[in-house]
Formats: C-alpha cells, structure tokens, sequence
C-alpha cells in the first residue's frame, strides 16, 4: 500500500469515527444510548462519515502534507530567510 493511502486512512478513520460519535453524543439528550449508538440510521452515518474521511479529509490532508513538505524544500532558497 502507498503511503499516500496509509495516511488517507489513518486520518480518515480518525476523523470518520469521531464526527459521528460526537453526533451521536448530542443526540443522546433525546434518545437512549441503543437508539444513538447502535441504530442503523447511526451506522449509516458512521459508515458515510468514514468514506468521506477517507476519500475528501485524508485527500485534502495529504495534499497540504505535500504543500508543507515542498514549501520547507524552496524555503532555503528564499532570499527573505538569509
């Protein structure tokens, strides 16, 4: 596996299970903890969170990885740091 994917999934994961847990949190003011954590309607939400995390806020991540990583290479060069 590349590592541009590692990285996708590690933050994707990470970001597609806390957002819908988080949701799921707030809704436990109105319902039970099965009905919050455990629901398909939830389940769904937690698998669509996931994709998205993944596929968009890995993707996105990665690219201002990248941007970092290449921004500190032509620092050096940068006649304002000298």
């Amino acid at each position: 596996m590349s590592e541009r994917w590692k990285f996708q999934l590690k933050n994707g994961l990470i970001w597609g299970f806390i957002v819908p847990f988080i949701m799921a949190a707030f809704d436990l003011s109105e319902l039970s903890f099965k009905d919050a954590f455990l629901s398909k309607e939830n389940l769904f939400r937690t698998l669509y969170f996931v994709l998205a995390g993944i596929f968009i806020v890995g993707y996105s991540n990665w690219k201002k990885k990248i941007k970092r990583e290449n921004s500190v290479e032509l620092s050096h060069d940068n006649p304002v740091n000298k």
